[in-house]
C-alpha cells in the first residue's frame, strides 16, 4: 500500500518555460513525506524531530522526470517504502495527473536514521519499523516511466 496527497502548483512554483522548477518538485515530493508523518503513520514529523530526537535525513537520490508539471496543476504525490534497513529507509514517491497512473516524475530516496542531539547514525526504532510496514510496496510496484 502507498501514501497519496494531493497538492497544488501555484504561480511561484514554475519556472520561465510555463513548468515546474525541478526543486519544487523536490520541494513537494517531502511535503507529502511529512504529510503521511501526520495523515498516515499519526506522528508529525515534527514531533519526531524534536521529541522523539530523531531525523531522517536523505542521504541518496535518484529522480526521474517524465511529463511536465504545469501552473494550476493538481498531481497526487505518492509514497511508498522500498527497503527498510538498520539504521536506513528507502522511499518511493512519484506525482501522478488525475487517474492515470502514469507518473510525471519519480524518485527513490534513501534516508538515514540518526539522533537528532548528535546527527549521528542510529538504528530505527522497532516501533517505526512496524508502523512502516503497511506502506511497503515491491519494486514492481514503482510506477516506470511514460
Amino acid at each position: 500500500m502507498s501514501f497519496r496527497t494531493r497538492l497544488r502548483y501555484r504561480f511561484g512554483d514554475i519556472d520561465d518555460a510555463g513548468i515546474a522548477y525541478y526543486p519544487k518538485l523536490l520541494h513537494y515530493f517531502h511535503c507529502a513525506f511529512e504529510d503521511w508523518w501526520s495523515d498516515g503513520l499519526g506522528h508529525p514529523y515534527p514531533r519526531l524531530l524534536h521529541d522523539d530526537k530523531l531525523g531522517l535525513p536523505t542521504v541518496k537520490l535518484d529522480v526521474e522526470f517524465y511529463a511536465p508539471v504545469r501552473y494550476g496543476d493538481e498531481p497526487w504525490v505518492h509514497l511508498g517504502v522500498l527497503r527498510i534497513g538498520t539504521s536506513s529507509v528507502e522511499f518511493a514517491m512519484w506525482m501522478t495527473r488525475g487517474e492515470d497512473p502514469a507518473p510525471l516524475c519519480r524518485a527513490r530516496i534513501v534516508t538515514a536514521t540518526v539522533d537528532m542531539a548528535t546527527l549521528q547514525k542510529k538504528p530505527l526504532p522497532d516501533e517505526w519499523r512496524r508502523r512502516f510496514a503497511p506502506f511497503t510496496i515491491r519494486e514492481q510496484d514503482l510506477p516506470r516511466g511514460r
